[in-house]
C-alpha cells in the first residue's frame, strides 16, 4: 500500500517520456504523413487532418489548410495547378478544389453522403470521386465526376467501385470494385477472406473488362504509368507493398519489399511514385529503381494538442448518490467528480488527465470513497477521503481488468469482478483480494450485501444459460444456492431489515438466453417479482390484513408486528443503519457521531426450506431490472421496453426505454414514478433516488409517494484535458484490453510487447484524435483477425448542415433537372418515408424540378445545393411535366436526410418481381440485409408471404451480420410431417408454413460475420448450393470490453467459431461458393445481375427434377366407419 495526496501516479507520462529515446531524433523528422500526391514540382500530403505541400524532395513544406475539420485525399490536377480533396466542413465529407499555391477552397458537391476524391480526368476538367449516393444496396460505392468549375455530377457506370484512376487518354478506367477489410475503424491486416478486392480495368466505351492477376489478397490504389499499372497489394505475407503490372506483356513485378510496415497509400506522376510507409514518405523512381526516404520536418503543433477544458457531462460512465443523497459521485472522462444536489460546488476529486479513474463508490457511512485507476497495465483500488485534496491510499490489484460493484454496509468489503468471470471481495482491513465465485458464462455479476454485511447475494449464469442467485456467508465461508436452477433469477436486493431478499425471476427465459442466436428476437422475457422470506420465523410481506384490534403496538425494530414487517420504520431500519445518519457533505461525512449509530440487527437466513418461502408479488410479468429497496420498505424497479413487444422506429431516442415503479407493501400495488429513464439507483440511506436519463442527464428525487425529481446541475462537469497524456492512456489501454480480452490467451503467438514498442513512438507525431485511431487500427491489425475495430472518441466534426433528399434519381435534361425515377418506398413500413410518393402530390418520373423554395434551379447548378437545410422541413417545389415550365405548379414536401432505405427496398422488390417473372411465379425471392433485427424482420415478412412457392432463392449478398441465424435455418429446413384435410378449404400442412422444394443461396465478398455463418450452415445442412463469391470471412466475435476514456470504441474479439468437426474455419477464410460467379460489371452496366441470373438458372434446373414431398391433395376419403 502507498499513500499520496493530489499528485497522481501518471503511468502514461512515464511511457511518454521515453519517446525521444525510442524514436531517435524525434524532431528531425515528422511522421504520420499520409496520402501523398505528386505533381511535376510539388508534393502534397495530409498531416494532422490538414493538407500540406512541399517540394518533391520534401523540403520547404507549407500548410495549405488549417480548418478544425479534416481535409484528406488530396489529388493534384494533371497540370499541377489545382488540388482536389475531400473535407468534412459543415459536418459532411464533400469534394473541394483549391489552387495548389493556396487560397480559398471551393465546394463542388453537396450530397449528404460521403464523397471521396479519387483523382482527375486526364484533361483536368473534372474531379473523379467515389460515393454511395445511388447504391441500391449497402456496402458499395460508385464512381462519379464533377466539373472543376462546378455543376452537375455524372455517374461513370452502374457497376460498383470504391476507387478508380483514368489512363492518360481517358479511355480506360482502372478501379477497385470492392471494399477492403483493413480500412477505417477495421484493424484487419493481411485479410485472406472474401474482402480481398482485385483491380480491374474497364473500357467504358467498348465495355471490355480486363482483370489484373489476383490472388486472395487486397489490391488497391491503382495508378497508371503508361500502359502499366502501379498498385498496392499485400499478396506476399508480411506487409503490403508496391507492385506493377503491364497489361500488354502481362508482367507482374514487386517494386518494394517491406517486411513489416505496410505501404498504405501512394501517388504517381511521370515515373515517380511517392508512397506512405511507417509514417514516412518515400520516393521511388520507376526508371532507376532508386527508393529514397523523404525526411520532412513540420514546425507545427495542432490545435487539438493544446491543453483544453472540456465539458464532460455527456461522457458519464458512472454515477452514485452519497449516502444521504446530498451529493452525486460521477465518473466522466476518466475523472471522479463530486456534484452537489443543491448547495455547494462541483469538485474534481482526481484531476488526472492521462490516468483513468472509474467505478467510483461511496462508503455507506460516507467517510470514504473508492475507485479504480490505471497502474501500469493493472488496476489499483484507491481509497480516498471525500474532501478534495484529502488523504488517499492505493491497493495494488493483480492482472486483469476489474470493475467495482458494491461496498458492504459495514465498510469492510468491496465486491468487484474481473474480465475473467471471477467475483471477488476486497477485504479492506486485511488488504487482501479474496475470490467468492466464478461464473461459467460471460455475464455481469449482480450483487447485494445484507444489512449486517455477513451475506452477499449474487448471480451466476450457469451452463444452462439461466441466471441463479447464490448466497455467500462470509462468517462460515459457505456458499448456498437460493434459486433452484429451473428459473432465471436476477437482480437480488436485500430489504433494509434483512428479513427479505427481493429478486426477479422468469420461467420463459430459455428461448432468449443465448444472445448470439437469432431465435432470441421477438422472444419477450417475462419476469415476475418475488420476495424470499429469509428466516423460517419470518412473515410474508403480503401478510393478510385483518380488521382485528391490534392492541399495544410493538416496536418496529422487533419485527414481530405484521404491520411493522410490511413497512419498517424508516429511521431505525434504513439499509445499513449506519448509513442513515451519514452526512453527505464532504467534510461532514468524516464526522459521523458513532454514539448516534443504532446497532444493525443480524441478518438471519435459514437455508433449509428457503425455496418454499418465495412470495410472488402481485405485479404483471414484464421485463424488470434494477431492483432496490427504500428505507420505508417499498420496492423500486425498472420496467424496460423490449423488442417483440413494440417497435418505436429508428428515430426513437437512444436509451430512455425504462419506466421506474414503486411497489408499496401497504398499498400492495405498483405505482409509476417516471418514464423515459436509462437507469435508477438509491442512496445508501434509502431515502433518495438518482434517475438516469438519455444523453447523460441526471435527476434526484425523494422516495415515497411524492418523488418530485429535480435535474442535477451538471454544468460543473468540466475537466482539464492534456491531449497527449490522454492519447498515451488510450494507446496503453487499447493495448492492455487486447491482451486481457482477446479470446486466445496466447494471442495466436503474436509478440504483443514487441508490437507496443514498435507503434508507441508514433504517438509523438499525433496531432488529433483521428491520428491516434489510425495508429491503433494498424496496431490491433497485427492480430490479423476480423471484428477488431477501434474508432470514435473526442474527434473533431463541424455541426452538420442538413441536405434534404427527395427519394428520387435526377438527371440534367434540356437545361433543367428531370426526375428520372421516383422511389415509392414501402407501403407497410411507416418509418420509411418517400417524400414524393405522398398521395395527392402527383409527382412522377419525367417531371421537372424548376425551383426550390422559390429559388430557380437549372442543370448548370448542383442540384443538391438547392436543398441545403431542408431535411425534415417543409419545402416548396415548383414542378412541371416539361422543361419550359408550362402549367407548373407548387407542391410541399419534406425531404429526408437519407434515402438508402428507399433504394434498397426498391432493389429488393425489383429482384422479387424479376424472379417471379423468370420462373413463372414458382420461385420466391428473399433478401437478408443482416442477421440481426432487420434480417429477422425481413425474413419473416418475405418468407411467410411466399411460403406457397415451390422453391426459394435466399440472397445473402452484402449481409451485415449480427446473430447466428439459427432461426432462419430452422425454418428453411422444416421437414414435411403431415397434411390435414378440411372439408371446404385447401389442404394444409404441418409445419404450417414451409417451402419444401429446392433452395439456393446467393453470397458475395461483402456478406460477413453472421453473413458468413448463415451460408456455411446452409451448406452444411444440405439445404442447397451457394452461388456467388467467397464471403467476408469474419467469425470471431465482439465484444466484452468497456469503452475508452473519451467514449471511443474498441471491439476486442472474445469468442470464435469452430465446426462440429473441431476445426477453426471461416475466420480469415470465408465461406466458399459451390458455383463461383462474379457480379459482372459489364452486365451490371446493362442492368443485369449475373449472380441472380445464375441462381435462377440453378433453382429452375433443380425444380425440373424435384418431386414434391408434401401432398397437395388428401387421400381418398374413408368409406367405412371407424376408418
Amino acid at each position: 500500500m502507498k499513500t499520496f495526496a493530489l499528485k497522481p501516479l501518471n503511468w502514461a507520462l512515464a511511457a511518454a517520456a521515453t519517446l525521444a529515446s525510442l524514436h531517435g531524433a524525434a524532431q528531425a523528422e515528422t511522421l504520420l504523413l499520409r496520402q501523398p500526391s505528386v505533381s511535376a514540382e510539388r508534393l502534397a500530403f495530409v498531416y494532422g487532418g490538414d493538407i500540406w505541400v512541399a517540394r518533391r524532395d520534401g523540403s520547404e513544406p507549407r500548410q495549405l489548410t488549417s480548418q478544425a475539420s479534416a481535409e484528406y485525399a488530396p489529388k493534384f490536377s494533371p497540370d499541377g495547378r489545382w488540388i482536389a480533396f475531400t473535407a468534412n466542413y459543415d459536418g459532411n465529407p464533400d469534394v473541394y478544389v483549391m489552387p495548389a499555391e493556396g487560397g480559398e477552397p471551393r465546394r463542388l458537391t453537396w450530397h449528404p453522403g460521403a464523397d471521396v476524391v479519387n483523382g482527375w480526368s486526364p484533361d483536368g476538367k473534372r474531379v473523379l470521386f467515389s460515393s454511395a449516393r445511388e447504391i441500391a444496396n449497402s456496402r458499395s460505392n460508385q464512381l462519379f465526376e464533377v466539373p472543376v468549375e462546378g455543376g452537375p455530377e455524372r455517374k461513370l457506370m452502374k457497376a460498383v467501385a470504391f476507387e478508380g484512376s483514368w489512363n492518360a487518354d481517358g479511355q480506360r478506367l482502372a478501379y477497385r470494385p470492392n471494399r477492403k477489410a483493413h480500412e477505417g475503424a477495421a484493424g484487419w491486416r493481411q485479410s485472406r477472406g472474401g474482402a480481398t478486392p482485385p483491380i480491374w480495368v474497364i473500357n467504358l466505351k467498348t465495355q471490355q473488362l480486363e482483370k489484373v492477376p489476383h490472388m486472395r489478397a487486397t489490391d488497391h490504389t491503382p495508378l497508371w504509368h503508361g500502359d502499366a499499372l502501379v498498385f498496392i497489394s499485400d499478396r506476399n505475407d508480411g506487409a503490403a507493398n508496391l507492385y506493377s503490372w503491364n497489361g500488354k506483356t502481362q508482367q507482374l513485378r514487386q517494386l518494394t519489399r517491406s517486411k513489416s510496415w505496410d505501404v498504405r497509400s501512394a501517388g504517381l506522376h511521370g515515373s515517380t511514385v511517392v508512397y506512405e510507409m511507417g509514417g514516412s514518405l518515400h520516393q521511388l523512381d520507376l526508371k532507376t529503381g532508386q527508393d529514397l526516404t523523404l525526411r520532412v520536418t513540420l514546425p507545427v503543433a495542432g490545435a487539438q494538442t493544446r491543453e483544453q477544458w472540456k465539458d464532460v457531462s455527456r461522457q458519464l460512465q458512472g454515477a452514485q448518490l452519497s449516502p444521504t443523497g446530498k451529493r452525486v459521485l460521477v465518473t466522466a472522462r476518466g475523472e471522479v467528480f463530486s456534484v452537489p444536489v443543491k448547495d455547494g460546488v462541483t469538485q474534481n476529486l482526481t484531476g488526472s488527465s492521462g490516468v483513468r479513474e472509474k467505478d467510483a463508490l461511496w462508503r455507506p457511512d460516507g467517510k470514504q470513497l473508492a475507485w479504480l485507476r490505471d497502474a501500469g497495465f493493472k488496476h489499483e483500488l484507491v481509497l480516498a477521503d471525500p474532501a478534495q485534496g484529502g488523504k488517499r491510499e492505493a491497493h495494488a490489484l493483480p492482472a486483469g481488468y476489474f470493475t467495482l460493484l458494491e461496498w458492504s454496509p459495514d465498510g469492510k468489503r468491496i465486491a468487484l469482478q474481473d474480465n475473467h468471470l471471477q467475483l471477488y471481495v476486497y477485504e479492506l482491513e486485511a488488504k487482501a483480494l479474496k475470490p467468492v465465485a466464478r461464473t461459467p458464462r460471460r455475464s455481469q455479476f449482480e450483487v447485494s450485501f445484507s444489512p449486517d454485511s455477513r451475506w452477499l447475494a449474487y448471480t451466476i449464469v450457469g451452463a444452462n444459460q439461466l441466471s441463479q442467485i447464490h448466497l455467500h456467508d462470509f462468517q462460515t465461508g459457505q456458499d448456498h444456492m437460493l434459486s433452484d436452477g429451473l428459473a432465471h433469477a436476477v437482480w437480488p436486493a436485500f430489504s433494509p431489515k434483512g428479513d427479505l431478499l427481493y429478486f426477479a425471476a422468469s420461467v420463459n427465459a430459455g428461448p432468449r438466453q443465448v444472445g448470439l442466436d437469432m431465435s432470441v428476437e421477438d422472444q419477450p422475457l417475462r419476469l415476475g417479482l418475488y420476495a424470499a422470506v429469509l428466516s423460517n420465523e419470518g412473515r410474508s410481506p403480503l401478510w393478510p390484513k385483518t380488521a382485528e384490534e391490534e392492541g399495544p403496538k410493538t416496536d418496529a425494530k422487533d419485527g414481530k408486528d405484521g404491520k411493522a414487517d410490511a413497512k419498517p420504520d424508516a429511521k431505525a431500519d434504513a439499509k445499513g443503519d449506519a448509513k442513515a445518519d451519514a452526512k453527505p457533505d464532504a467534510k461532514a461525512d468524516a464526522k459521523t457521531d458513532d454514539k448516534a449509530k443504532p446497532s444493525t440487527k443480524p441478518t438471519r437466513i435459514d437455508i433449509a426450506g428457503l425455496q418454499q418461502r418465495f412470495v410472488p408479488l402481485p405485479v404483471p410479468e414484464r421485463f424488470y431490472a434494477g431492483l432496490m429497496v427504500a428505507a420505508d420498505g417499498s420496492l423500486y424497479y425498472l420496467d424496460r421496453r423490449q423488442q417483440g413487444v413494440t417497435n418505436e422506429g429508428p428515430e426513437a431516442e437512444a436509451g430512455g426505454h425504462a419506466e421506474l415503479f414503486r411497489f408499496d407493501m401497504e398499498e400492495r400495488k405498483p405505482k409509476s414514478i417516471k418514464t423515459g429513464l436509462s437507469g435508477a439507483s438509491l442512496s445508501a440511506d434509502g431515502k433518495k433516488l438518482l434517475l438516469e436519463l438519455p444523453k447523460g442527464k441526471l435527476e434526484v428525487a425523494d422516495t415515497g409517494d411524492k418523488p418530485d425529481p429535480k435535474a442535477l446541475d451538471q454544468s460543473g462537469l468540466r475537466a482539464r484535458i492534456q491531449p497527449r497524456e490522454e492519447w498515451q492512456q488510450i494507446f496503453n489501454e487499447v493495448w492492455w484490453m487486447e491482451k486481457e480480452y482477446f479470446y486466445a490467451p496466447n494471442l495466436h503467438g503474436l509478440d504483443w510487447d514487441a508490437v507496443y514498442k514498435r507503434y508507441q513512438p508514433l504517438l509523438a507525431h499525433v496531432q488529433r484524435r483521428e491520428d491516434l485511431n489510425e495508429i491503433l487500427s494498424d496496431m490491433i491489425g497485427e492480430f490479423q483477425v476480423a471484428h477488431n475495430n477501434v474508432g470514435g472518441g473526442d474527434t473533431q466534426s463541424d455541426a452538420p448542415v442538413s441536405v434534404g433528399l427527395l427519394g428520387a434519381d435526377v438527371e440534367p435534361h434540356e437545361g433543367r433537372w428531370r426526375l428520372s425515377k421516383v422511389y415509392a418506398g414501402d407501403r407497410w413500413n411507416p418509418f420509411l418515408k418517400a417524400p414524393l410518393a405522398m398521395p395527392g402530390l402527383n409527382v412522377k418520373a419525367g417531371d421537372y424540378v424548376l425551383a426550390v423554395n422559390g429559388q430557380p434551379v437549372n442543370a448548370s447548378q448542383n442540384f443538391f445545393r438547392a436543398f441545403e437545410n431542408t431535411a425534415g422541413k417543409q419545402t416548396t417545389l415548383t414542378v412541371a411535366d416539361n422543361p419550359r415550365g408550362e402549367k407548373s405548379r407548387q407542391v410541399v414536401v419534406e425531404p429526408v436526410s437519407r434515402d438508402a432505405g428507399l433504394r434498397q427496398w426498391d432493389w429488393i422488390e425489383s429482384n422479387r418481381a424479376y424472379v417471379a417473372s423468370k420462373t413463372g411465379g414458382k420461385v420466391g425471392y428473399i433478401y437478408l440485409p443482416d442477421t440481426g433485427r432487420n434480417g429477422f424482420e425481413y425474413f419473416n415478412r418475405q418468407f411467410f408471404a411466399q411460403s406457397d412457392k415451390e422453391a426459394l432463392i435466399i440472397d445473402d449478398r452484402r449481409n451485415g451480420g449480427g446473430h447466428a441465424a439459427n432461426y432462419i435455418l430452422d425454418v428453411l429446413k422444416r421437414p414435411y410431417l403431415s397434411g390435414w384435410k378440411d372439408r371446404d378449404a385447401m389442404v394444409f400442412n404441418t409445419p404450417g408454413s414451409a417451402v419444401y422444394g429446392p433452395k439456393v443461396m446467393l453470397i458475395d465478398q461483402d456478406a460477413g460475420s453472421g453473413g458468413d455463418y448463415l451460408p456455411w450452415a446452409f451448406s452444411r445442412l444440405g439445404l442447397g448450393p451457394l452461388i456467388g463469391t467467397r464471403t467476408w470471412g469474419g467469425l470471431i466475435g465482439i465484444s466484452a470490453n468497456p469503452p475508452l476514456i473519451d467514449n471511443g470504441f474498441l471491439t476486442v474479439p472474445f469468442f470464435r467459431f469452430f465446426t462440429p468437426d473441431g476445426e477453426w474455419r471461416i475466420e480469415n477464410e470465408g465461406t466458399v461458393p459451390d458455383m463461383e460467379v462474379d457480379l459482372d460489371p459489364i452486365g451490371v452496366n446493362r442492368g443485369q445481375d449475373s449472380q441472380l441470373d445464375a441462381g435462377i438458372a440453378e433453382v429452375m434446373k433443380r425444380l425440373a427434377s424435384y418431386k414434391p414431398v408434401d401432398l397437395k391433395k388428401a387421400p381418398a376419403l374413408p368409406t367405412e366407419l371407424g376408418k
